[in-house]
Order: structure tokens, then sequence, then C-alpha cells
């Protein structure tokens, strides 16, 4: 007996059915929707080109008959929902029906399929309609394979980016699919070149899950997850600890009944957790699983089903936050109680004494770091690009947008009286001082005490240096006498590919090596990275860069103050004499010698009036 039939139009409508097939990803969706939902616990993809030229699909599911062969191909055609209140119970994928007859219209299609109970059957179509019926052989599983996607629709193709760019697309597609269904194994092929062998794990939730995340996302990002779970909507969650932010997006993934989905009410509660300890540009890596049930949520609002609605927005918003900030803050590592000494100022001082050292508002870096950072582990800065380093424990600098205290501004200059090749902020002569905490420079000149930040202040210098001879073409290149192999996700190897041309010009010659590695063999001679810091960098641009076809501009600006900040001198790194006053003078020759490229001060005076209140003079 069929189990596949054909909704009438009234039910159609209502469920607002018209897939709309815009790219080989949209495509590769459906497929692996539809293999899933057929209870399949192997599937096997093999792509060529960027999916235009070959799609296929292979599962062990429950395959088709000969009778539902024919019928799956048809508009509206669907085994999962009889009426449209059966939305209210879908505990599957797909419920439409049109996915292989939208693809079917634009493309050659193959089906082979076959239930097990006697030999299988193949069904040819070409452009939607049917080209040729035979029988197949007697291996349980149905088998898709799109060739030539949009080859009768060429105004679609002008809409594709590059090849790189969608083989990019179509890994996302199922790197999301396969941390949802842990139970499924992928294999993966691209051109004949294996890129994912993933077995199914045979382990509890947590550690199925960690064990296919260091797979896809990264060893280090995986490793670093944090994990917390509730019985209410059955919430499993994976997070960012506060401290190992990135500076991308693309690692945040939800399901709710295993479906991919983009959820603004999910995604701001969990920013909301974050919000007194992430820097704006910063954002999480997460995994959120939930378990609801079926008429909780409405899937019908997107027409790729990718956004959901839930019945009740606030509860879920709440809910979401609350257990995110648990998460966060009740696995942070507890802070030693800081110890000062005891000063005693005469009454006349108090106020100056109150104005120069009373602590600013904190920045939700630093709120996080005193709630959570030992007194006695040596400390980092906090980088606003950096972003793969090891886990430690660090107090976070002063954002741009951080007030300054008032003693602290520097005083505004008469510019006529300046020399001409002095910047505004210079008013020497400087004597240097000696170091804070080795991590603050002291001068002192005419107007008081000079404060240079060590890091961002060579940021700056390596910024210009670099930026200016990357704009003039003029990059030294040194080549590398063993190439460096930096291992990344597929989907990030493929997207940092597609900027190859580009990163050449910029010093860094870069192919591949295997899907999940990249060779680098070449970098600017003026960097000169050691091989950790090499690979370092690498990560982190694959993370920043995207589709070739936007502009290089800010790309450029965030490539170059990316090795700025890996390249320059770090907090509590010790500096000469000599050292501190060439970096002073390398300051005066910048275009802007008072921020880091990020916008962070570099420099910042004390006047002499404000340390001779402190002492009541």
């Amino acid at each position: 007996m069929s189990k596949i039939h054909v909704l009438d139009e009234k039910t159609a409508g209502r469920i607002a059915a018209g897939e709309v097939i815009e790219r080989p990803a949209g495509v590769l969706k459906e497929l692996l929707e539809n293999a899933v939902d057929a209870g399949a616990t192997s599937i096997n993809v093999d792509i060529e080109g960027s999916g235009r030229e070959l799609i296929r699909i292979n599962d062990n599911g429950c395959g088709m008959s000969e009778e539902d062969l024919a019928l799956c191909v048809l508009r509206h055609a669907t085994s999962k929902i009889q009426t449209f209140g059966d939305l209210a119970t879908l505990r599957t994928f797909g419920f439409r029906g049109e996915a292989l007859y939208s693809v079917a219209a634009v493309s050659r299609m193959t089906l082979t399929s076959c239930t097990g109970d006697g030999s299988g059957h193949r069904l040819e179509l070409h452009g939607g309609k049917v080209a040729a019926q035979s029988p197949a052989p007697a291996v349980k599983g149905t088998t898709v394979e799109i060739r030539d996607l949009f080859y009768n629709v060429p105004a679609r193709l002008k809409f594709l980016k590059s090849d790189s760019y969608e083989r990019a697309c179509l890994l996302k597609v199922i790197e999301e699919s396969a941390l949802a269904n842990l139970n499924v194994s992928y294999r993966v092929r691209i051109n004949g070149r294996s890129v994912y062998d993933l077995p199914a794990p045979r382990a509890p939730f947590r550690e199925a899950v960690l064990a296919r995340a260091r797979q896809i996302l990264g060893d280090e990002v995986a490793s670093s997850l944090l994990f917390g779970q509730k019985d209410e909507m059955d919430l499993r969650i994976f997070l960012s600890p506060a401290d190992k932010l990135l500076t991308v997006r693309d690692m945040q993934y939800v399901f709710v009944n295993r479906r991919p989905i983009d959820s603004k009410t999910v995604q701001q509660a969990l920013y909301k957790a974050y919000q007194n300890v992430r820097p704006k540009d910063r954002h999480p890596a997460f995994l959120v699983y939930l378990t609801l049930d079926p008429a909780d949520f409405d899937v019908n609002i997107h027409p790729q089903k990718r956004d959901i609605r839930f019945v009740n927005e606030n509860k879920m918003f709440g809910f979401l936050m609350n257990a995110a900030g648990e998460t966060i803050f009740s696995q942070a590592r507890p802070v030693a109680a800081a110890v000062h000494p005891s000063i005693t100022l005469p009454p006349a001082a108090a106020p100056a004494a109150q104005q120069i050292f009373a602590p600013a508002a904190p920045t939700p870096m630093e709120a996080f770091a005193a709630a959570c950072t030992p007194a006695e582990t040596p400390q980092k800065p906090h980088c606003l690009i950096k972003e793969t380093e090891e886990p430690v424990e660090y107090i976070a600098r002063p954002t741009a947008e951080t007030a300054l205290p008032q003693a602290l501004v520097l005083p505004p200059q008469d510019h006529a009286s300046l020399p001409a090749d002095e910047p505004a902020w210079y008013h020497g002569p400087y004597h240097y001082l000696g170091q804070l905490q080795r991590s603050y420079l002291l001068f002192e000149n005419p107007d008081g005490l000079v404060v240079i930040d060590q890091h961002a202040a060579q940021e700056r210098v390596l910024f210009e240096h670099y930026l200016d001879a990357f704009e003039r073409r003029d990059v030294k290149v040194q080549k590398l006498l063993f190439p460096v192999h930096v291992d990344l996700p597929p989907s990030n190897a493929e997207t940092l590919l597609s900027w190859a041309d580009w990163l050449k010009g910029a010093g860094f010659e870069l192919e591949p090596f295997s899907a999940r590695t990249v060779l680098v063999r070449t970098m600017p001679h003026m960097i000169r990275f050691k091989e950790d810091d090499m690979k370092d960098f690498i990560v982190s641009l694959a993370q920043v860069v995207g589709d070739p076809a936007k502009s290089t501009e800010t790309l450029k600006r965030k490539m170059v103050a990316m090795l700025a900040c890996k390249k320059a001198i770090k907090a509590h790194d010790a500096l000469s004499p000599a050292e501190a006053e060439a970096l002073l003078e390398n300051m005066k020759k910048c275009k802007d010698g008072m921020h880091c490229p990020h916008g962070r001060p570099c420099v910042a005076q004390v006047d002499m009036r404000q340390v001779e209140k402190l002492f009541g003079r």
C-alpha cells in the first residue's frame, strides 16, 4: 500500500508550500533531512564542483516502493502528514513534500530506492519530466543523484558565488546535520577527496556532542565549551566561557527537536546572558539542544524552515537567558581577594586622590575578570582580535568606550608651537623612568607623568608600517623553508582558500593540502612569525574572511590589525630603556599615535597639577 500521497490544495495552501531552491546548499539540506526522516543511520555524500555538477546522497533508510518512487516527485507529495492538524504533532524534519519536485524541475535527477523487500527501482527525470524508469539492485535505502543543477534556469546561475564559497555553504549544511543527528554517521567526499568521515559516536549525549564538535569546530573551541542542562524543555547547552569568545558568529548552532534553526529569540537570550562580560565585537560559540512539544512552536513561518516562532517567546527568552547565565558563571573559578596597602592621606589631598585613583566604571570584561581571575595567576592582556590563545586568566584592558579619569586625559596642545614633524600629543623632551607592572612605560615630560601601554603602542606602530607597505604593494615576502600545516574545519578552509589570490598579495601564499589542512608557504618579512604564532594567525583569519565578492577594505584593516596584535609585545614583557625610547620615537612617526588599531588609547598623561593636589601642595 502506498505511503506517499498528494496533499489537497486547501491543506497545501495553508502550510504555505512552495520550496525555493536558491543554491546547491538548499538542495543538500532537503535531501539530508529526507534521509534522516527515512531512518538512515549512515549517509554518504558526494559533491563535484560546487554542487552544480553533482550532488549525490546515499542512505540506508527505509527506502521506497516503485509506487512511492513515482509519487515522491509530484508537487505537495508527502508521507509526513495527512491534514493541517498533523503539524501540531509533527516530529520529522520535512513535511511539505515539494522538495524533490522543486529540485527535479531545475536539474537532471536520478532516484534509486529499495525497501529491502524485493528488487529496487530507478526513476530518471530531466527538468521535472520523467525520462526513464528501470529496475535497480536490491540494496535497501535510497540514492538521490542531482546533476547539472539550474541547467534550464541560467538566470539563477548568475546569483551563485564562487565555487569555494558554494562548497563552504554545502559543508556548513553537512556540519549542522551532523551536530543535530548524533546517531547518524556521515561520509563526505568533494571531487573524489574525503572531507569528513564522522562515525556515529557510541557515547552519552554530552561526550557524543563534544566528539562531533572537535571534528567540526576544532579541538580548541570544543575543549573550552561549558556544559549545562535543564529538565525543562530538555535543554542541553554548550557555551564558550567568557574569556574564550570569538570574533565571528559562525560557530553558533541551535537545534529544536534536532532541527537546525535560526532564532533571534534564542540568540538574543544567550547574548543577554553575556551582557556584562562580552565586548561588543566578540561572540560566543554555542550549541543549544531543545526538545519541545511540536504544538509549542511553529516551523512554518519561513519558506526554508530556518526560523521558527515559539508559542511563548518571552518565556523562552527568560528561560534560556537564565540557563545560559548559570552555565557561564557557575563554572567560573573564584578569585582571591586583592590586597591593597593602607594609605593615609591628608584631608586636602582626598578629593584629588579620588579623582585620580577612584576606579572608573568597570568594562564588561573587567567585571568578569574581577569575579573569576585568580590574583596569583600571571596576567595577560585582553586583545579584541586574538581568539585562539591557550586558556589563560587575564585582566581586560579598557575598551575604546571606557571613559578615562579626567586626570589622565591629555591636555590640549598649542599646534602652532609644535615642531612640524611632531604630532599634537607629543610634548617633549621625554625622560624614561621605567616600567609599571612590566606592562606600562613611564616617562617624564614638562607636563608631568606620561603612561604608555606598551602592547597597544607597538600594535599601532606595526599596524601603520604594514598597512603602508600593503597599500603600496611593497610587502617583502619570506619563503618558509618548511611549509606550515594549519588544521581548520573544512568549511573554514574552503572559505579561506577563496581568498588565496588576495592573501598572496598580502604576503601569505596558501594552498590546500587536504580537506582539513592548509599549507602556508610564505609570510611577510616584517612579521616573521614563529610556527605556533603563524598557525594561530591563520586560524583567526579563517574565521573573519567571508565571501570574496565583498569589499576587501574591511578585511584588509582587520587582517593588518590582527597581524599587529599577534606580533606586538605583550603585557609583562620586559623592555630595556633603549627599546622603550625607540618605541616612543616610532609612535611619534605614526599618523595616530594615541590609539591602537582597535581604538583603545595608547598614551595618557597625569598633569603635574593633579599630582601636586594629591599631596596637598
